[in-house]
Formats: C-alpha cells, sequence, structure tokens
C-alpha cells in the first residue's frame, strides 16, 4: 500500500511507524514485521517482573510509561511489544513492535509498525500470572 492510501484508510491492520513515513521506509518495517510475526515468540509481561528491576538498560517503569507491555529475546534480538492504551482510526492500530540485537544496549530500536491483531504464533504471558 502506498503512503497516500496507508494515510487515508481507516480499515488498516498495520500502519508504519510514524504513520507518514515514506513508501520505502513502511516497505522495510512491513517486511521486518512480517519475518518476525512468523516466529514462535514467546512474550512475558513487563509488569510480572520486580518493580524496581531493569529491563534491556531501562528502569521498569520507563517501558511501562511508553505502553511497552511484553518483551522477549529470540534470534539473537531483543524484543518489544507494545499495546497502545488509544487505537483504532484516527490512533494507530492496538500493538507496535520494535527491536535490536542482543548484547548492545545503546544500539537504536528498529520499529517494525503497529497492527491490529497478533500473530497466532505468539504467546502472551498473563499479566499477574504464568
Amino acid at each position: 500500500m502506498r503512503q497516500r492510501q496507508r494515510m487515508n484508510s481507516a480499515s488498516n491492520n498495520w500502519e508504519a511507524m510514524p504513520w507518514d513515513a515514506s513508501d520505502d521506509i513502511a516497505a522495510a518495517q512491513l517486511n521486518g514485521f512480517r519475518e518476525r510475526s512468523a516466529k514462535p515468540i514467546q512474550w512475558q509481561a513487563i509488569r510480572n517482573i520486580a518493580p524496581n528491576s531493569e529491563l534491556f538498560g531501562r528502569e521498569r517503569q520507563w517501558s511501562i510509561s511508553r505502553d511497552f507491555e511484553y518483551f522477549a529475546e529470540h534470534d539473537g534480538e531483543q524484543l518489544l511489544l507494545i499495546q497502545l492504551t488509544w487505537h483504532g482510526f484516527p490512533d494507530p492500530p492496538e500493538w507496535g513492535l520494535v527491536s535490536r540485537m542482543v548484547g548492545n544496549e545503546t544500539a537504536q530500536w528498529c520499529e517494525w509498525g503497529y497492527f491490529a491483531n497478533l500473530p497466532t504464533c505468539w504467546s502472551l504471558q498473563k499479566i499477574g500470572g504464568q
């Protein structure tokens, strides 16, 4: 989908970060999302880790305050799953994904867009439970 179509649609199941990204950036993000959405990732709830702990070099509260709800390490990547409080048109879809390579806490996070539905091969830990 081209930028103009993406920006004027109320029914997108996937949206680039930011929503007005160029076609090249959006295509790269969508390809990255598709690659990761095919992997059987087991997500851990950030709210289940101890309140004063760190996650990927940041305080737990820093992650929660930015709508990061789940984390995982898979295939040499650190991944954060975003669950937006406000979602649906005109806001982005409910879920978002970012990642970076394991082992470099100063590395930039790569954005893989927002999406409406979780991939079926992903499993999320319940908040407050196993």
